[in-house]
This record gives C-alpha cells, structure tokens and sequence, in this order.
C-alpha cells in the first residue's frame, strides 16, 4: 500500500501502530492534540503479553533501564496483613515504569525509524471521508485512519458510535511517592482497593486508590484533588498506605466511566485502537496492554494485505473476543475487589490464599502471544 495512514493521537496504540508502520517506510503520519509529548506521570505495569512487544520494538532493554523489576506481588487487607504473596517469576517478567517513560521511548523509535508527527493538532471534523480538520486550521488529506485518540474519543463519538460515558460508582486517585518496598502491594480494604508498586529502582512508588460510593466525579484523570480528600476516602489503611500518600507532591481523582463494547471496531476507512476503541476498568492493569496488541494487529495487517477492508475484516476478528473478554473480567473483578458483605469477603480471601484460581486467570491473560496469532 502507497496510500497516506493518519494516526489520531500519539499515545500507546498510536506510537506503537507509528513505529510498526514507519519500520516497513509506510507513509504516515501522527497527529496529537498536544503541543508536545505526554509529561504526565502515572505508574503501568508491563505484562509479559506487552514485553514481548516492546522487546519486538527493540525498545525494551532502555525501557527497562530506566523502570524497575519487582520482586513480588503481595494481596494484603486494609490494615497490611497478607492474604497471599507470590513471587513475580511465577508470571514470567514484569517490569513496573512510569507512563511519561514508555512515551518517551516509543517516540524516539518511531521519530530514529523516520516517523513523522505534528503536534498541535487537534482534529475537529473529517470532511468527506478522507480529509482531515484541525483546530489550528490546517488540513491534511489521508486514505485511511486510526482512531488512537483515547477514552474521550473524537474519532468514536463522531464517526463510530456516539454513546454516553455511564458513570460506575467508581471514584480512583493516583499519585506517586516514595517508599522502601520494592513489591507489587494489593490492599483490599472496604468498599476500596489500592495498588501500589515502585517506578524505577530510587522506589519512587506509584499508587492507584479506588472506591465505591457512587459520588459523582468528572472524568479527568488530570484533575488534581488533596490529600485531604485523599485520606479522608481512603482512611481505612494502615501507616505505610497514609505516608505514601503523603510522599506524592500531587494527587489526582477522577471518576470512572464506561462504554459500550463495540462489535465493531471500524466504519469505513476509520479503525479503532486502545481506549478509543474498548475503554475498560483499570482493574486488572490491561488497558496499556490491549492498546499494544491493537497496535501490532493492525500494523501487520496493513503491512501484508493490500485491501483496508480486508484488514478491518481480520483486525475486527482477531481483537473482538480477546479485549471484551478483558473488559468483562476487569469489571467483574471490580466487583471482587470491594465486597462488603463479610462472608464474601472471607470467601474472596480464601479462596485467593488457598486456591489458585485467580493465578491460572492472570497467566492466561499474560500468556497471550498476539505474535503467535499473526503468522
């Protein structure tokens, strides 16, 4: 294919599908709202399903330079007794970063491969199919586009499915501080959950709090709140979760809403990718990784078949059944995480301490080899 791929926003799925594009000399081109690369730190942890990718990228090795390797993940109740403790080897490699890292790398890779992107370019219409309208008044003409532009989709709400966000209940923070445990922690506490895990190996330590009660937030994860309210949500938890919270400069609060899965992730010459396409709950930290997966389906598909329909067709097949089946685990496991009933909770945590139940879940996830699925 000679024709012209527009890449609506320069985050995972983006950068990624830009990198595997400009790699074969596709002729494309990023297009980001921002006036420069996302500075914003927020803690991810990389799965081996999303190792082996980044490793496929040649970036993995300056990625994990600068992350950490947890030693292991530790399931804990509110006040910090452990439920369970696995060491990470038995999930194969996980690498713990900051998101501003991961961004970094990948447009470096895809701007040393000869990638081209125009910041400052938020897009405001596509104009008879194939034209593109931004808001700083430039225009630009492509033959087909991928909607990389995130949970508050321009691309979706306008041109694939125009569905109202539906609040969860769910109100999440972040942060990150420091501490002196290099583990992946999971508190299960009432009505909430935390997660924590150290960015890089000074154990500047990441942390999302989530809980449930149904006040109403803005959809925002740039919106800073306080520690106050911080604290005050989540003062349930013991001394090593509070002084945590209190290490992070700032904290932020947003709420989370949902989408309607999509049997269909493309229309016309638009496909969709990552959150744009299949916005999930953060509850099982897959979200970055089905972004890269969307993004090496697509890429390879645009590579090998000469017809765009054709690779919406098997694009459309190969990522359907995989990310709603994660979205659906990730929303009921929201639902696992903040029981309130005490027989329940006593059946969650035994069966998490006695059984391995949610193990075999986690590795089949993460034993997903999407490569294997591209021969």
């Amino acid at each position: 294919m000679t024709n012209k791929i527009g890449i609506i926003g320069a985050g995972i799925s983006g950068l990624t599908l830009g990198c595997i594009l400009a790699k074969d000399s596709k002729n494309c081109t990023i297009y980001e709202k921002s006036d420069g690369p996302s500075n914003y730190g927020a803690g991810i942890s990389l799965s081996p399903n999303i190792i082996r990718l980044l490793n496929e990228l040649e970036i993995l090795e300056k990625v994990e330079k600068e992350s950490c390797l947890p030693i292991d993940i530790v399931w804990r109740d509110n006040v910090g007794k452990v439920i369970r403790e696995v060491n990470v080897s038995e999930f194969g490699k996980l690498i713990t970063t900051n998101r501003k890292i991961l961004i970094k790398h990948l447009l470096d890779k895809y701007l040393s491969l000869g990638g081209k992107i125009e910041f400052s370019h938020e897009l405001v219409k596509i104009k008879n199919e194939k034209e593109l309208l931004f808001k700083n008044g430039n225009e630009d003409r492509v033959d087909f586009i991928a909607g990389c532009d995130g949970i508050k989709s321009f691309v979706r709400s306008n041109y694939i499915k125009n569905d109202s966000p539906k609040f969860t209940g769910y109100t999440a923070w972040r942060g990150i501080g420091t501490s002196d445990s290099k583990r992946i922690n999971i508190y299960l506490g009432p009505r909430s959950h935390i997660v924590c895990y150290p960015i890089n190996n000074s154990l500047e330590t990441s942390f999302i709090g989530v809980i449930k009660n149904n006040a109403r937030i803005n959809e925002s994860w740039r919106e800073e709140g306080t520690h106050d309210q911080l604290i005050n949500d989540l003062s349930d938890y013991g001394d090593f979760i509070h002084s945590l919270f209190k290490s992070s400069e700032k904290v932020f609060r947003w709420g989370l809403y949902d989408r309607n899965k999509l049997n269909n992730f493309s229309k016309g010459i638009i496909t969709l990718l990552g959150d744009s396409a299949h916005p999930m709950m953060p509850f099982l930290g897959q979200g970055g990784a089905m972004a890269f997966e969307d993004a090496f389906v697509l890429g390879r598909l645009l590579l090998k078949i000469p017809s765009y329909n054709k690779v919406q067709e098997k694009y459309n097949d190969l990522r359907r059944k995989r990310v709603n089946y994660i979205k659906s685990s990730s929303a009921f496991q929201g639902y696992v995480n903040h029981l309130t009933n005490p027989l329940l909770k006593n059946v969650r945590d035994y069966l998490l301490k006695n059984t391995n139940m949610a193990m075999r879940r986690t590795k089949n996830i993460y034993n997903y080899d999407i490569l294997e699925k591209l021969i």
